[in-house]
């Protein structure tokens, strides 16, 4: 019966430390219609560093995204958009009505180098 116990801890304790040491896990998802453009990630909490990193010199503003973030930004060419972020995970929302075409596509950009920033090994 004990080593029944041990065995079950032991197992327990091997699946919990396993599954917070997995590197490898992004997930990027986009969603662009006539209203909204949204670009949400989940990341591992590795490249966290990477990515404050790429945001401070890309927004020329230190977001600590590896804290609980809810922050409506101001670009530097004047478009807002809003960022939530968590360790692991980010989400940008920006609103296409109170933002002009030109906006877009330098949030686009900015995205696109997030992910390469969290797709570099």
């Amino acid at each position: 019966m004990k080593k029944i116990i041990y065995a079950i801890i032991f197992l327990t304790i091997t699946l919990s430390c396993g599954c917070k040491t997995n590197n490898s896990n992004l997930n990027i998802s986009v969603k662009d219609n006539e209203t909204i453009f949204i670009y949400d990630a989940v990341y591992p909490v590795s490249k966290a560093d990477r990515l404050k990193n790429y945001i401070a010199k890309q927004l020329r503003n230190d977001l600590p995204v590896d804290q609980k973030v809810y922050a409506t930004v101001n670009l530097p060419g004047g478009e807002l958009v809003k960022i939530k972020a968590t360790e692991g995970a980010i989400s940008i929302h920006f609103d296409k009505q109170h933002n002009s075409a030109e906006s877009l596509i330098k949030i686009k950009k900015f995205t696109d180098g997030i992910s390469e920033v969290l797709s570099e090994r």
